[in-house]
């Protein structure tokens, strides 16, 4: 990846209004962004991002920059939506797995459910067909459950450095904790 230092990231936010002003794409948006960063974007946008995608899910649930893209009507975008299968895995966390056995959903639906209740888009992939059709196949968590996740798990981790690079806004994975217990 090379980076111009000469170009501000405000300075790409307008030539990327342009290309919307000369009908070239529709939409705009932002990814793997920091909430200062996307604060100053919003602060001197003329069109405002349609979505802001960021990594989110049970252990990084991103709740600021949640909050503040429903505040000014953009899309939060998560991806890694199930953590990938990355240790700790999510999908084994027990706090998913006690609501597991409360609700009639496998992790990954539980999760996407969290998810989708809470605000978000999300991204996720798989070959699987069972799996997939399972991923449209979610339903509301009742309201312990969604306080069970926000309150019971404490692992705090971000799975994926988008690039290690050292530019604000990419950040670096920490070494994983342990899960919740």
């Amino acid at each position: 990846m090379i980076y111009d230092d000469g170009v501000t990231l405000a300075e790409t936010w307008s030539a990327m209004e342009a290309l919307v002003d000369d009908g070239r794409c529709g939409a705009i948006g932002l990814s793997d962004i920091t909430l200062d960063k996307l604060r100053e974007i919003v602060a001197v946008a003329r069109i405002k991002p349609a979505v802001v995608q960021v990594e989110s899910h049970p252990y990084l649930p991103e709740w600021e920059p949640l909050s503040f893209c429903q505040e000014k009507g953009i899309v939060l975008l998560a991806f890694a939506a199930l953590g990938h299968s990355s240790t700790p895995n999510l999908l084994a966390d027990r706090v998913i797995r006690d609501i597991v056995e409360r609700v009639d959903l496998t992790p990954a639906q539980v999760v996407l459910s969290w998810a989708v209740q809470r605000g978000t888009a999300f991204l996720t992939t798989s070959t699987n067909p069972q799996r997939i059709q399972q991923n449209f196949e979610i339903s509301s968590l009742p309201d312990d459950a969604m306080l069970d996740i926000r309150e019971r798990i404490t692992t705090n981790i971000r799975f994926n450095a988008v690039i290690d690079s050292g530019v604000p806004g990419f950040i670096p994975p920490a070494k994983a904790p342990e899960p919740s217990a």
